[in-house]
């Protein structure tokens, strides 16, 4: 995790070395003297030595420039490393520009396609649909088959403007760290601000590649459709490259626009579960999601497009009756990818929340996250439990309909940082995902919750994932495993006990609240047990059955038929038990 309570005020004083490192690397950083002179009288202006206010500090962003307004957006989705009012006041900022001159965007075309663009493009519109700090886009239309496209231009100097502005942050958080003096007052005094500029700089190098934009849409089309009513734009690789992104030009209602789809006749609660549960698909089924899901980044197109135009009309909303619309998810520059593994992770995470399984939260948080040895920052097991066992009952005990996804999200972060738990970036990138996504449904209709959407995924994905012979089978070989563990055990502890005589291994045990850990050992080896009678069932009716003996029930011995049926109840009653394990 980020957020570092009283760092600095714990901060070791620089030694010799960093002095040195810092002196040296400035003296070969070429960062430009003008703009750094900008920067701080910019600092001077807003009078930020005097103490920080969101408004200030939204205003000392825009003053900055495109870099530090597109670095505001990443930070007002970050509760975890800045108060809350803060976030709230930074969701204002917004990222549009001035547009450039089309001549400069002429330029620009005719460098990409090595000649004059009007052979790629057999019409052009001077005027931008959009236009922000990375890129602006012109609608346009192919001259080879005559489609109406989207052409995402990049700013001219955009990434030498937006790199060397991420230099100076660096060599900005170098002094900090040197000095130790305080940013901004106290708003930012627990921030780890090489944690935030290296989150920054792989941000914006992604969003200004759009080599891997297109790369992402195509992987994104490759499973998105599956859903219905859901889709993404086409992109046109023969005619993109670094600067230049073609794309189908997608002509719709965007979702911030919620007067014009209520207008249309869209239903917004079904529009709203249909986004959630895409969303919900792409992280946990597919591992590759869209990680900024605000409200200008999807369009509402009529998904019965046979009638003349693929806008609906919303001063003629009879026109558009009876279509449900089709969701079309744009500007995939930053998405969020999970391996297989953390996409477990995920769904246990979930399940557990769901099943108000406080244990299983726990030690999913551990595996998920990393722990510290060191002194005063170590792994605190039973202070973790107790919180989230608090966490999950104060919630469990709302509505879902009624529950704030943020205030969840930011109270585990908060849990996870007082236990010295720290998450890694896929981890965050979710939760600001998700914390994203909901101020979106919020803002689309208040009647949708985004907690109530992932307690019917989890539950409809269990039932359409649930394998009984798998799951058994799993089930049987880990009893096995379990057992060949216990046989072992004594030897072990004998191993141990002896290594204690003799003084060679020193124990330091805490039994300060032990009930609790024996309560769930208890629990672990009943668990156990019942396991190791069903895989002795489950063998021993295998070898009765091979015997061949009489009498004989479904051509197996009743002896064994019997036991097969033992083994199957217990199996499925260790497979309810787990799933909804009763609480203590």
């Amino acid at each position: 995790m980020i957020f570092e309570p009283n760092r600095r005020k714990g901060k070791a004083m620089p030694n010799a070395k960093d002095v040195a490192r810092f002196v040296r690397e400035g003296m070969r950083d070429k960062t430009s003297a003008a703009r750094l002179a900008e920067i701080v009288k910019t600092f001077r202006r807003n009078e930020v030595g005097r103490g920080m206010t969101p408004g200030k500090l939204v205003a000392l962003l825009e003053d900055l420039g495109p870099t530090f307004i597109k670095l505001g957006q990443i930070l007002s989705a970050r509760s975890d490393m800045l108060p809350q009012e803060y976030c709230t006041a930074l969701q204002s900022l917004r990222s549009s520009t001035t547009p450039e001159p089309f001549e400069a965007i002429a330029a620009r075309l005719n460098d990409a396609y090595g000649g004059d663009y009007r052979e790629v493009f057999a019409s052009i519109d001077e005027e931008p649909l959009g236009s922000a700090s990375i890129a602006q886009v012109h609608r346009a239309v192919l001259r080879k088959n005559g489609r109406e496209v989207a052409v995402k231009v990049r700013r001219h100097h955009v990434r030498e403007d937006m790199l060397r502005d991420i230099q100076l942050m660096r060599r900005a958080a170098d002094l900090l760290n040197l000095t130790g003096v305080p940013m901004m007052g106290s708003v930012m005094d627990g921030m780890d601000m090489d944690a935030v500029i290296d989150e920054f700089d792989r941000t914006v190098r992604e969003e200004i590649d759009f080599g891997a934009e297109a790369r992402n849409l195509q992987r994104f089309g490759s499973f998105v459709g599956k859903d219905d009513g859901i889709t993404c734009p086409r992109v046109y690789r023969e005619y993109s490259g670094d600067t230049v992104l073609v794309m189908e030009f997608v002509r719709g209602v965007s979702v911030e626009d919620v007067g014009s789809l209520r207008a249309c006749g869209y239903d917004l609660k079904e529009l709203g579960d249909r986004i959630a549960g895409s969303y919900m698909r792409q992280m946990v089924e597919e591992g590759f999601y869209h990680a900024d899901p605000h409200s200008a980044n999807l369009i509402v197109r009529p998904a019965l497009r046979d009638r003349a135009g693929d806008a609906c009309d919303p001063d003629r909303p009879d026109a558009n009756a009876h279509d449900p619309g089709e969701v079309v998810w744009i500007d995939c520059g930053m998405m969020g990818e999970l391996s297989p593994h953390e996409r477990t992770l995920f769904l246990e995470m979930m399940k557990a929340m769901v099943y108000r399984d406080e244990h299983r939260l726990t030690d999913l948080f551990i595996e998920w996250g990393s722990v510290s040895d060191a002194p005063g920052r170590r792994l605190n097991y039973g202070q973790l439990l107790q919180d989230l066992t608090r966490l999950v009952d104060r919630y469990s005990a709302e509505d879902v309909n009624s529950m704030d996804l943020a205030a969840l999200l930011n109270d585990i972060m908060k849990i996870l940082e007082s236990a010295h738990v720290s998450m890694p970036q896929s981890f965050v990138m979710l939760v600001r995902g998700l914390a994203t996504l909901q101020g979106m449904l919020i803002t689309l209709t208040p009647e949708i919750s985004i907690l109530a959407v992932v307690d019917r995924y989890v539950r409809s994905y269990a039932f359409r994932s649930f394998d009984p012979f798998s799951d058994v089978t799993r089930r049987v070989r880990e009893a096995s495993k379990a057992g060949e563990r216990i046989v072992e055990l004594p030897v072990r502890v004998s191993n141990v006990l002896d290594m204690v005589e003799k003084g060679r291994l020193r124990m330091s045990m805490d039994f300060s609240d032990a009930s609790e850990p024996m309560r769930l050992l208890s629990y672990i080896i009943d668990r156990m047990s019942l396991s190791m009678i069903t895989a002795g069932l489950f063998i021993g009716s295998s070898i009765i059955y091979a015997t061949g003996l009489e009498p004989q029930l479904f051509g197996v011995p009743v002896i064994g038929f019997l036991g097969f049926l033992g083994a199957a109840f217990l199996s499925i009653y260790i497979i309810w038990n787990i799933h909804r394990r009763p609480r203590g």
